[in-house]
């Protein structure tokens, strides 16, 4: 009971007094040891707080600050990117040599599961909200924020949902109750399926996305959580909705590509982002030694150098791609890949981590020019009279590159002409899963995409493999017997 009570305490601790303090300098509450858990969120402007907290919440180094970002790309890393760095708990899962004792997949657990309990909380509290646009945002918001932390753990802790299967496989607990008391921390569940804590994250968007408005600011708005559940579709391959919300998104939404993607990383909520993780130089991941361009980084006095570009991913590119490389350094290159010249210099590095007080894009709408792509292509029906071919040139153009087979044409003379038009483009499959790798490259997806598409690994690691997903952390075995480890992991 003693360690179900610490627990308790850490649940408790962090998803109260952090929850209700984190970027609200202005709340002035006393510490959580003199702050009961039953009475904590008894005003509106204390739930006006604590969902403030959640978003602060996703900056943490175990979720957007760098984990829900890095171990999805180094989980794969094959002819793609290589991990130099001398942590033990990322090079075990890059190596695919981890194990249920990795502190690394036991941090993304607790923090995602904090958050998690952190919106159960807000849920509970709406009662006490009398303004009503106010009550419905906060559960909107809630709810979203719950549904993206179940969708982040059922991809890196069970196997691969199965389109048309029972998907009755082992998911991660799904706990729709506040964490108040040591009897709610004590209480033992196990894993739920995948088919159930997909339909959990479902059900939880559908709804946030008819309580969100239009338009909440730097936070999520309905328009957010639409391109989440298009995300979570596209991994179900659910391509008739996935194709629907995406398309949504795209007219509706209001967004607009960048005029390059450079500049969404190096500006602070760009016109392109649905979803940015808000960082400055006083509160990021960075500062403590983990964050994106902590492990990214390789210029001058930034960054610890961890992740290396391999040169055959970056010629992939292209010549004239200003996602590319240059081979030059990071203050000479106009391109995203840049060559080192800071810790273990001389080699490639991404630029799209380049400053610890950075905002951390986590949705974007070039994301949903690619998913109504493969949507359109795989139903073999477009929708609003666009081509797969249009929405992947439109990506590739904004930056300058190359445009992907243009239907080759005769002119009056006989001549070969090509015509960048997008009624007279060809396109596969495999060409918008290439363009997906290039656009998306190290924010987070890699892992993903070859599990929902079935690719393998260079080393001929199947995407299936055990070691592609991560173990439970033994130390919630330890407090939870009902919880089954995964296959592969003692």
């Amino acid at each position: 009971m003693k360690t179900v009570f610490l627990r308790s305490a850490v649940l408790l601790g962090l998803g109260l007094s952090l929850g209700l303090t984190a970027c609200d300098k202005q709340l002035d509450i006393d510490p959580y040891q003199s702050v009961d858990a039953a009475t904590a969120l008894d005003s509106e402007d204390k739930v006006g707080s604590a969902v403030v907290g959640i978003y602060a919440r996703l900056d943490d180094p175990n979720l957007y600050g760098t984990n829900l970002i890095l171990v999805p790309e180094i989980l794969a890393p094959d002819s793609y990117i290589r991990f130099q760095g001398t942590f033990s708990n990322f090079r075990d899962i890059a190596n695919r040599n981890t194990n249920s004792q990795n502190t690394t997949a036991e941090g993304i657990w607790r923090t995602a599961y904090q958050a998690i309990n952190q919106a159960n909380l807000v849920i509970d509290a709406l009662p006490v909200v009398t303004t009503a646009n106010l009550k419905t945002q906060y559960e909107g918001e809630a709810r979203f924020v719950r549904a993206d932390m179940y969708f982040e753990l059922v991809r890196l802790y069970a196997r691969q949902y199965e389109p048309g299967g029972a998907n009755t496989q082992p998911g991660v607990p799904i706990n729709l109750v506040p964490v108040k008391n040591l009897e709610e921390a004590a209480l033992q569940l196990p894993r739920a399926t995948v088919a159930a804590v997909y339909q959990q994250v479902i059900d939880d968007l559908t709804k946030a996305i008819t309580l969100l408005p239009a338009d909440n600011g730097t936070r999520a708005s309905s328009f957010t959580a639409k391109a989440l559940l298009a995300r979570v579709y596209l991994q179900q391959s659910n391509f008739a909705q996935a194709q629907i919300l995406a398309n949504d998104v795209i007219q509706n939404s209001g967004k607009l590509l960048s005029s390059t993607v450079q500049s969404v990383f190096r500006n602070r909520n760009s016109a392109e982002t649905l979803l940015e993780i808000q960082q400055n130089d006083q509160n990021n991941a960075g500062t403590s030694n983990s964050g994106l361009a902590t492990h990214f980084a390789s210029i001058g006095q930034l960054g610890r150098g961890d992740v290396q570009v391999l040169g055959s991913f970056a010629a992939q590119y292209g010549r004239t791609d200003a996602r590319g490389t240059d081979s030059l350094t990071f203050d000479r290159t106009r391109k995203l890949i840049y060559i080192g010249d800071g810790a273990r210099p001389g080699v490639l590095r991404s630029g799209k981590f380049s400053s610890y007080g950075q905002n951390i894009p986590v949705i974007r709408l070039a994301e949903m020019y690619l998913i109504r792509a493969e949507a359109s292509q795989q139903l073999g029906t477009n929708i609003g009279g666009v081509t797969p071919w249009e929405d992947v040139n439109r990506i590739r153009l904004r930056s300058q590159a190359d445009t992907l087979n243009p239907k080759k044409l005769r002119d009056s003379n006989g001549n070969i002409t090509k015509v960048d038009n997008p009624l007279f483009g060809t396109i596969t499959l495999a060409d918008i899963l290439q363009e997906r790798r290039l656009e998306l490259a190290f924010e987070g997806f890699r892992i993903y995409d070859l599990k929902r598409t079935g690719g393998t690994l260079a080393a001929g690691v199947p995407s299936t493999a055990p070691k592609l997903t991560l173990p439970i952390p033994q130390r919630e075995i330890n407090i939870n017997p009902s919880l089954v480890q995964n296959e592969g992991y003692q």
